[in-house]
């Protein structure tokens, strides 16, 4: 009878061990969670470094004079600035060339970039009138003289609708770029331009850069 009841005892005893043991694995797996998670914790360190900027967009332009100008200023396709041509171009022969200067620079407190000489459409019957552009030393070099020392802008001889191939540079520092346009009726003109007249327009097309 003894026997008997031991054998009842020893399987309580078994179970609870066997719970005993879950309850030890538990609390085991609970505590490398935790280690991991506050090992995790510990290494976030955080820090940062910022940078900020203000931005303001340069400005470019450009301005021009005539040499019957007290200083230079704008002059836009409805004021344009008027070419004084000397000898004047109001009753031209063949042979003979007129000579005008027009100075271009930048603004003031722009920066630098270029400028290209533009023809527009002429108008009138003078159809065999020819010109050419040169960069000369100054307004006052544009004449016979200054003019066949330039650099060209525009080819002797060209029809009024030619424009320049190249630019020129224009400064930040505001230097001038000296233009001297000379006009002619060439050597050999036909009769039928007597009397005849004829109108141009040109624009100075300035780029920043």
């Amino acid at each position: 009878m003894m026997r008997a009841h031991r054998g009842r005892r020893a399987a309580p005893r078994a179970e609870v061990r066997r719970i005993r043991l879950l309850r030890i694995r538990a609390l085991l797996v609970g505590g490398l969670v935790l280690g991991t998670g506050a090992t995790s914790t510990l290494a976030s360190w955080n820090d940062g470094e910022y940078a900020t900027g203000s931005f303001t967009a340069a400005r470019f332009g450009i301005e021009g004079k005539l040499p019957t100008e007290t200083d230079y200023g704008k002059h836009t396709g409805s004021n344009a600035a008027v070419l004084g041509f000397t000898p004047a171009v109001t009753g031209l022969y063949p042979g003979v060339t007129g000579y005008a200067a027009f100075s271009v620079r930048a603004t003031s407190g722009s920066i630098a970039g270029s400028v290209r000489l533009t023809a527009g459409t002429p108008t009138g019957t003078l159809t065999e009138l020819r010109y050419g552009v040169r960069t000369v030393g100054s307004a006052s070099a544009c004449n016979a003289s200054g003019y066949s020392g330039g650099t060209s802008v525009i080819p002797d001889n060209s029809t009024l609708d030619t424009s320049a191939a190249v630019s020129q540079t224009l400064a930040a520092d505001r230097t001038p770029v000296y233009y001297c346009f000379a006009i002619s009726l060439p050597v050999g003109a036909s009769n039928g331009m007597q009397s005849q007249s004829r109108a141009q327009s040109w624009q100075f097309v300035a780029t920043s850069g």
